[in-house]
Protein backbone atom coordinates (compact mmCIF):
# COMPACT_ATOMS: atom_id res chain seq x y z
CA UNK A 1 0.00 0.00 0.00
CA UNK A 2 1.30 3.42 -0.67
CA UNK A 3 0.08 6.80 0.82
CA UNK A 4 -0.04 10.15 -1.32
CA UNK A 5 -0.32 13.10 0.88
CA UNK A 6 -2.11 15.86 -0.91
CA UNK A 7 -2.47 19.33 0.43
CA UNK A 8 -5.16 21.74 -0.87
CA UNK A 9 -6.24 25.38 -0.29
CA UNK A 10 -9.43 27.23 -1.53
CA UNK A 11 -9.08 29.91 -4.08
CA UNK A 12 -11.65 32.02 -6.53
CA UNK A 13 -11.57 31.63 -9.78
CA UNK A 14 -11.65 33.76 -12.76
CA UNK A 15 -16.00 33.66 -12.05
CA UNK A 16 -15.67 34.36 -8.73
CA UNK A 17 -16.54 31.36 -7.50
CA UNK A 18 -14.17 29.04 -5.24
CA UNK A 19 -12.43 26.34 -6.65
CA UNK A 20 -9.57 23.67 -4.77
CA UNK A 21 -6.26 24.39 -5.58
CA UNK A 22 -3.55 21.59 -5.20
CA UNK A 23 -0.48 23.24 -3.36
CA UNK A 24 1.68 20.04 -2.28
CA UNK A 25 1.67 17.08 -3.60
CA UNK A 26 3.75 14.01 -2.20
CA UNK A 27 3.98 10.37 -3.51
CA UNK A 28 6.72 8.34 -2.85
CA UNK A 29 6.14 5.92 -6.56
CA UNK A 30 7.34 8.83 -7.84
CA UNK A 31 10.80 9.13 -5.74
CA UNK A 32 12.14 6.00 -6.41
CA UNK A 33 12.83 5.67 -9.50
CA UNK A 34 15.34 9.23 -9.19
CA UNK A 35 16.41 7.90 -6.13
CA UNK A 36 17.24 4.46 -7.14
CA UNK A 37 19.28 6.13 -10.57
CA UNK A 38 21.32 8.15 -8.18
CA UNK A 39 22.27 5.56 -6.23
CA UNK A 40 23.19 3.18 -9.08
CA UNK A 41 24.96 6.04 -10.92
CA UNK A 42 27.03 6.36 -8.20
CA UNK A 43 27.97 3.29 -8.28
CA UNK A 44 26.46 1.80 -5.00
CA UNK A 45 23.99 -1.06 -4.84
CA UNK A 46 20.20 -0.71 -5.08
CA UNK A 47 18.30 -3.05 -2.34
CA UNK A 48 15.03 -2.45 -2.20
CA UNK A 49 13.12 -3.25 1.21
CA UNK A 50 9.59 -4.19 2.05
CA UNK A 51 8.85 -3.85 5.07
CA UNK A 52 5.08 -3.63 7.41
CA UNK A 53 3.82 -1.14 9.98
Amino acid sequence: MTATTRYWKVERGADGRPHRAEVFRFDPVEMKNPLRDAVLGAGWTWRGVVFRL
